[in-house]
């Protein structure tokens, strides 16, 4: 059999062998972000700089903290290491491509790119009453470099109580946190006293619930403190952590000084309806803040409030519905809403209260209220912060005297200071201090107050409000 061969001109030779160059550089022509330098020069770099965990408690897991260890080379790295400097016995725990683990071995990463590292830690008891202090190192090891990048922890062991009923007569004290799950609760005739320096943790929903009695000590150099579990990050501030401290209708007896309380749905709900005026609730020397519903609410009661600071809270910093005694001297109201939308008034007083009940009928209360209000501030973010209820079934007495309020409810005759900013220091980061320009300075009535929230001498011609301007 003959064969034909044919021969190709040679424009198409040359077309032919352009083509296989192109294809044999394609394929062999690697990206430069992936060609793995060995040049001891380049090297990682971590962000952040170091890793900080604010206190946690012993026995629970904390948050999760991200570090991005960057290639700001043109050239991958092989990471031949990933650890943590005191190894298996560390408290600390690394999360590398989706894998917890304390080791990981062979990453490659990409010149210009970075690999994200995640970590947390559950933090071992420590027996001890005092803050500890713990320090490690993520080390990351590659072409002969060894970077270590710091963890510090702050750790304290606390007291855990999960849905309890406490001794008829129980102290707190001490430097150990109370961490509170669930709710704990007075009983009825007893009671529970709180003492300076202690700190209550609520977790998620918890509250403390007061049939009996509560009697909270703190004084001018250590406070006692409310507070929800969760401080860090994005919750730091945030409203509405756990529902608050909530009594009961047979409560009396109650004394809350020198307290910081925050961050609950309700700092203080208080409904304890009786036929006398005899005191039920004094706080004084106490700052509310960060509520999602109120500051304080009260229900019919007899309650007394005095050199406090209630702030920041989505609806009211105080309410009172369905009547009650009440007294206010030389408080700060102030509500602006830098974190939330408002539009209705932070302060209410009302003589009337309409619910449903447990079996969906719909309840009104109808009782007098008469509140007195002397050297108080009450201030925001909208036109009005008043709402005055009044039902004509029953009483409605309200006594003002050296306030400074932001109102058009009440006659403009009477003796107080309407619609003038206070010009507090810094509303924005919570300093409610009065600036040298306050129209609240020197302004008060001397009722017999001798110092302010911060325990600076009041004088013979106080300033109106919670704090004293020096």
């Amino acid at each position: 059999m003959n064969y034909t061969v044919k021969s190709f001109p040679k424009k198409h030779t040359f077309y032919i062998l352009l083509v296989s160059i192109f294809s044999i550089s394609l394929f062999s022509c690697e990206p430069r972000d992936e060609m793995i330098s060995t040049d001891s020069s380049n090297k990682i770099s971590f962000s952040p700089d170091t890793v900080f965990f604010d206190t946690l408690y012993t026995g629970f897991e904390s948050p999760v903290k991200r570090v991005s260890v960057k290639n700001f080379n043109n050239e991958a790295l092989n990471i031949s290491k990933i650890s943590l400097q005191t190894g298996e016995n560390s408290p600390f725990r690394l999360t590398v491509n989706g894998i917890k683990r304390q080791e990981a071995t062979d990453i490659f990463l990409r010149g210009n790119d970075s690999l994200r590292i995640f970590l947390d830690i559950l933090p071992p008891a420590l027996n001890t009453d005092e803050i500890t202090k713990l320090e490690d190192f993520l080390v990351v090891e590659s072409n002969g470099n060894i970077e270590r990048l710091p963890l510090v922890v702050w750790l304290q062991d606390g007291i855990l109580l999960e849905d309890s009923v406490l001794d008829c007569q129980t102290v707190w004290s001490g430097k150990k946190p109370y961490i509170i799950k669930g709710s704990v609760l007075v009983e009825e005739n007893c009671k529970l006293t709180i003492e300076a320096g202690v700190k209550v943790a609520f977790l998620t929903d918890a509250a403390l619930l007061v049939a009996g009695s509560l009697e909270i000590n703190g004084n001018a150099t250590e406070n006692v403190e409310l507070g929800s579990f969760r401080n860090d990050g994005s919750f730091e501030g945030a409203l509405g952590q756990w529902f608050g401290v909530l009594f009961g209708e047979n409560s009396k007896n109650n004394r809350i000084s020198y307290a910081l309380i925050e961050n609950a749905t309700t700092g203080i709900r208080f409904g304890t309806p009786d036929n006398d005026t005899i005191l039920d609730l004094v706080i004084e020397n106490t700052e509310i803040k960060n509520m999602a519903d109120a500051g304080v609410f009260c229900l019919n009661s007899d309650v007394l409030i005095q050199n406090t600071l209630i702030h920041n809270c989505l609806n009211r910093t105080f309410a009172a519905g369905a009547g009650g005694n009440y007294y206010f001297y030389n408080n700060t109201f102030a509500n602006f809403g830098f974190d939330f939308f408002r539009e209705e008034p932070s302060f209410e007083l009302s003589n009337v209260l309409a619910f449903v009940d447990t079996l969906g009928n719909q309840q009104v209360i109808r009782e007098n209220l008469k509140a007195y209000f002397i050297n108080n501030i009450v201030w925001g973010s909208i036109d009005e912060e008043l709402i005055l209820f009044a039902t004509p079934e029953a009483e409605f007495q309200t006594f003002w005297n050296s306030n400074l309020l932001k109102t058009r409810l009440l006659d403009a005759s009477l003796p107080n200071i309407f619609n003038e900013d206070p010009k507090f220091v810094d509303a924005f980061n919570g300093k409610y201090q009065l600036d040298s320009l306050s129209p609240a300075i020197n302004a008060g009535l001397d009722i017999g107050l001798k110092i302010d929230l911060e325990g600076k001498d009041r004088g013979g011609n106080p300033d109106i409000g919670a704090f004293e301007k020096e």
